[in-house]
């Protein structure tokens, strides 16, 4: 899944302007709010530029350009990337490995916008394990024990052809069972096909337990796979559109294991 960045009140590139007097012999700058910007991207790890960037209406792109008033515009960035550093695009190379002489600009730290959505599903998954618990299973009679775990993935946005980057892992110590799968989206046209995969813990090699497919007459479904996963096996979830032109968004799969 990729997020989205920019677009909020706090994304602006600003610079210092005319001098002013503070109280206390101070001297202040008005700030000045900066159109026509070309930025760049970089990982926030690495520090290396990334070009791996969609516009807010999809197409591919390579860097920013500050709007009106100094706006960094709605994008999205890589695949499951959460933060990133952002700064202006260098003068004279710098930055890039092919002309590393330029002067080296300024980068700053930039979280997506979705992360309000990100701790929802969070909260959401939290609660519904707790309401999901029962108690006196244990040799202590106060001890809560849960009865199913609730796993959740979700793709906010336009959804995109992709195995999602996380993965759930049987720690229990003992085989485990995948009940039920419920998936849903809102489907302007088409179809997308929701795959829960197996991964093995040795090879990574997956396997398709369960499959649905959403369309505009299904745009939720249920199944039951009953399926097995032994100690130590992995799940993770697929999306596919049917072609290009089809036109699915804001999926979630809920798998429930027990």
């Amino acid at each position: 899944m990729r997020y989205w960045y920019g677009g909020s009140p706090a994304d602006y590139v600003i610079s210092p302007g005319q001098q002013v007097q503070l109280p206390g012999e101070v001297i202040g700058y008005q700030t000045v709010l900066v159109p026509g910007v070309r930025l760049w991207v970089y990982d926030y790890d690495t520090g290396d530029r990334t070009t791996d960037l969609l516009n807010a209406e999809g197409a591919a792109v390579d860097h920013l350009v500050t709007a009106e008033y100094g706006a960094i515009p709605r994008f999205r960035g890589p695949d499951e990337v959460k933060r990133v550093l952002i700064g202006p695009e260098p003068t004279t190379g710098g930055g890039d490995p092919e002309d590393p002489t330029g002067e080296t600009q300024g980068r700053w730290v930039i979280t997506t916008t979705d992360w309000p959505s990100i701790t929802d599903r969070i909260d959401n998954r939290l609660t519904a394990v707790e309401n999901g618990s029962g108690g006196g299973g244990g040799e202590d009679p106060g001890e809560w024990i849960g009865t199913a775990h609730p796993l959740v993935w979700s793709l906010d946005g336009d959804a995109e052809t992709h195995t999602s980057r996380t993965h759930y892992w049987n720690l229990e110590g003992k085989p485990q069972t995948v009940t039920r799968v419920r998936a849903q989206g809102i489907v302007t046209a088409g179809t997308l096909a929701v795959h829960v995969l197996k991964i093995d813990p040795d090879t990574g090699a997956t396997t398709v337990i369960a499959a649905t497919l959403l369309d505009s007459a299904a745009p939720w479904t249920i199944v039951a796979p009953e399926e097995t996963i032994s100690d130590g096996t992995g799940l993770t979830v697929a999306v596919e559109l049917g072609t290009d032109a089809d036109v699915v968004s804001d999926v979630a799969v809920q798998v429930m294991i027990r």
